[in-house]
């Protein structure tokens, strides 16, 4: 693909491979869990919409090294028109990254970090995936800068290695003996003297570790900005698409071998789990990148697509206005409720299981909804600002 092409066209893969994720964090899951009270579904399909309670891998697993490695990918497109005629860094690119990675940290912050709670004892700066998404952002912007081709493939490797030393020289790979947690909970109690606050009693009670597991956050933007780099080559399309699905069936090769020592566990990013996921990760971009953007297949593809250009509208959408799209689409089924008991409206001629199924298909439909509306209203204003 040349430069040319590039400054016109976008990757459709990108924006449906990261509408798939977004799709199957905020509608998917919810709508299978609730078809499954209405209709029982296969225990093998549901173990996959759940994280393991320490070491696997399911699809589930997936969301958020895929939002990492996906934000990565858009890098080596979005951030050159920034750098100076000379490929360098000025002040443009600089305010444009730390911005950008702001706006997505404090986005995390109120999303699930109790910022709007504005209770200081409460709030927590560190424990949601937009400020992992930010620190890979940061990673790759960082050595996209270094010209040298070796060091930017070696940096990943690197990190991965440190990590896993520190992983397995201060500590076991139990859920409260790893080093990660260990560290990381008197990391945080020197902010939060009383564990029993949310911060601390997070990490402790959930083993998910934040903090310490940053290198493994970096080393997954990094892995995004060197998929697309191949992109960039001068390769034929056919040849790019299988060197993206040569170095994710390598990934998925190394992370079977290193999960004979060293456990597949997402809680802590162990490096076996990361090079899974990267693995799959590389090896869904190089299938989306064969069906959207070499065979150029687009019918049905059109909400894919609208959720993958709005992913962070339709994160935070699910998120802190998912109760207000659930009061909607109740409004929608029933009417009204009168009162204590199960709600009137076209709900009287439902079972409850089948009441809960079709409120969450309307939920996802008042979701669906708003996007579009986002994607219309963002649309316009471009038009408008390239008309002024």
């Amino acid at each position: 693909m040349s430069d040319k092409l590039q400054k016109k066209e976008r990757l459709a893969s990108l924006d449906i491979l990261r509408g798939l994720d977004i799709f199957f964090l905020t509608v998917l899951t919810g709508v299978l869990f609730k078809l499954d009270r209405w209709i029982k579904l296969p225990k093998w399909l549901l173990d996959q919409l759940i994280h393991p309670a320490w070491e696997g891998f399911t699809a589930y697993d997936m969301i958020m090294p895929l939002f990492i490695f996906m934000c990565g990918a858009a890098l080596p497109l979005a951030l050159p028109r920034y750098l100076d005629e000379d490929g360098k860094a000025r002040s443009k690119y600089i305010r444009h990254v730390l911005s950008r990675s702001a706006m997505l940290w404090v986005t995390g912050m109120a999303v699930q970090g109790e910022l709007l709670s504005f209770d200081l004892h409460r709030i927590s700066f560190f424990n949601n995936t937009l400020q992992t998404i930010a620190v890979g952002y940061l990673a790759a912007a960082a050595v996209f800068l270094i010209k040298r081709l070796y060091l930017r493939i070696a940096i990943p490797f690197l990190l991965a290695f440190v990590y896993t030393l520190f992983l397995h020289c201060c500590g076991d790979m139990t859920p409260t003996g790893n080093a990660a947690v260990i560290y990381e909970v008197k990391f945080l109690s020197l902010f939060y003297p009383d564990a029993s606050w949310h911060p601390v009693k997070q990490i402790s009670d959930w083993h998910y570790t934040w903090w310490t597991t940053l290198p493994m956050f970096a080393v997954m933007g990094l892995c995004g900005s060197h998929a697309t780099s191949i992109l960039k080559t001068n390769y034929s399309k056919a040849k790019k698409a299988c060197l993206l699905a040569g170095v994710g069936a390598a990934l998925l090769l190394l992370g079977a071998v290193f999960s004979t020592f060293d456990p597949v566990v997402k809680h802590i990013f162990t490096a076996s789990f990361t090079s899974f996921a990267m693995g799959v990760s590389f090896l869904l971009y190089a299938i989306c990148y064969w069906l959207f953007d070499i065979l150029q297949i687009r019918r049905g593809t059109y909400l894919l697509t609208l959720f993958g250009r709005h992913s962070l509208f339709a994160y935070v959408g699910a998120n802190l206005f998912g109760r207000l799209t659930w009061v909607v689409a109740t409004l929608i089924l029933t009417g009204a409720t009168s009162g204590p008991g199960f709600p009137k409206g076209l709900s009287r001629f439902m079972s409850p299981e089948l009441f809960g199924f079709v409120l969450i298909l309307l939920r996802a439909c008042v979701l669906a909804l708003a996007i579009w509306f986002w994607h219309d209203y963002t649309k316009r204003r471009a038009e408008s600002r390239r008309l002024s």
